[in-house]
């Protein structure tokens, strides 16, 4: 996996933008769905 490929990078500064993005935009996803997980296990176990 080479990020340094300039055809995957569209904006001037290839370092930041697709890396920080697609890791960022999964830590959220799994954060959302472990704060899911929680309020529907408290629906579950009642």
């Amino acid at each position: 996996m080479t990020t340094n490929t300039p055809e995957n990078t569209p904006g001037p500064n290839p370092n930041s933008s697709p890396v920080e993005l697609n890791r960022t935009s999964l830590y959220w996803g799994l954060l959302l769905i472990f704060v899911l997980a929680v309020l529907f296990s408290s629906y579950f176990f009642n």
